[in-house]
């Protein structure tokens, strides 16, 4: 039994537990509504909190992203930073999140983006599980 624990350990003990937001999209410039940076880094308003639409903390690991654009889905890919402000993510900083190289494209208005992003697995996830499986066959 322990050996086969040991087999299945997903998380190697050099991993960090997470990544916060900050740590995702912290060297990124803040997002304009003129897109000057990055056509994927377009400031979206809108944003709001509500029940059951809270958006992550900047300085905690994020929520999962949501296929979707309103709704639940939209409410949670959201920044909520320590002054009360919140944002949508753009889709640059939500491929960010969900750990894309920067220069993969993603094609379509936001809500596509945001739906195709949501869907994702992360990246750096399916590696680590890819690399675990491969260990264990």
């Amino acid at each position: 039994v322990n050996r086969l624990k040991q087999q299945l350990t997903l998380f190697t003990p050099s991993l960090k537990p997470w990544k916060t937001v900050r740590d995702q999209i912290g060297k990124l410039p803040e997002p304009d509504s003129l897109g000057s940076f990055d056509l994927e880094h377009v400031l979206r308003k809108g944003a709001r909190i509500y029940p059951g639409h809270t958006g992550s903390y900047i300085d905690m690991p994020s929520k999962a992203l949501k296929a979707g654009d309103h709704g639940v889905p939209g409410g949670e890919n959201m920044i909520r930073y320590h002054d009360g402000r919140v944002r949508y993510y753009t889709t640059y900083e939500a491929k960010r999140i969900q750990t894309f190289p920067d220069n993969y494209k993603i094609f379509g208005s936001w809500t596509e983006a945001m739906r195709q992003i949501g869907n994702a697995v992360p990246v750096e996830l399916s590696h680590h599980i890819a690399d675990s499986l491969v260990k264990v066959i």
